[in-house]
């Protein structure tokens, strides 16, 4: 990975705690934010209008519903979520391979169907939230978190998806299987590692982007900051100043 950033086109901020005003203060004080992370709280909150209105805005959206059912379900909410004109969606990879190939195919005849670009399908690897004890022992899993980031990623590959949503300690492994036009992004940022919240597997911004990241999702580090401005400021500093 270059050490030549735009930390601009890096950084999507997740504002999935906030409600519609509050996200758009909050995107007032930080007029520098390109991208933005709509969740399942805040989309079931506000529903479809509050991608309109951060389209309105200039942002671009990652919207991260994380689809999971069966293959027909799946495919048809990325056939109408891609009709919104987000920019990014994201499906478990779990769901299994014709889950995401039918998906991915309807998201793109989604988006024809009212003549806009066809966003980014994303796979999702294993939450960020799993240490590897509560995966070995809540799922009932004998292999490592590395073992089924790399089976996951690679259906996501196989399927014909544009990248996969996995946690900064793996995305050096997958980097050095996969080109800079496979997606990896990597929520579990921090600018200090000792505020995880309720992530485990995190990493400052910096790391993670020289690990071969393509974009970074970072939500309270920002939006619960005294100064949000001051705080993006800070990480676009720490960014650059590899």
């Amino acid at each position: 990975m270059s050490n030549t950033l735009n930390s601009k086109d890096n950084i999507i901020l997740a504002i999935d705690g906030l409600d519609l005003i509050q996200a758009k203060l909050l995107l007032e004080k930080c007029p520098n934010i390109k991208w933005v992370k709509v969740g399942l709280e805040l989309f079931v909150r506000e529903g479809p209008r509050v991608i309109e209105i951060l389209k309105s805005l200039n942002k671009k959206i990652f919207l991260d519903l994380k689809f999971h059912d069966i293959p027909n379900t799946m495919s048809s909410a990325c056939f109408h979520v891609a009709k919104l004109g987000v920019d990014i969606i994201s499906i478990h990879a779990s769901a299994g391979l014709k889950a995401l190939k039918d998906s991915k195919k309807a998201s793109l005849e989604g988006a024809a169907s009212v003549s806009v670009n066809p966003p980014f399908v994303v796979g999702i690897t294993v939450l960020t939230s799993f240490s590897l004890k509560d995966f070995q022992t809540d799922l009932d899993r004998n292999n490592s978190i590395e073992e089924n980031v790399l089976r996951l990623a690679k259906l996501s590959f196989d399927a014909g998806l544009d990248g996969c949503v996995c946690s900064p300690w793996e995305v050096k492994m997958l980097r050095s299987i996969y080109k800079d036009n496979f997606e990896l992004i990597t929520p579990g940022i921090r600018l200090k590692i000792a505020n995880k919240d309720d992530q485990n597997r995190i990493m400052t911004p910096r790391e993670a982007l020289d690990n071969g990241a393509s974009k970074l999702v970072i939500g309270r580090s920002i939006s619960k900051a005294i100064d949000p401005n001051k705080a993006l400021i800070e990480i676009f500093k720490s960014i650059n100043s590899g």
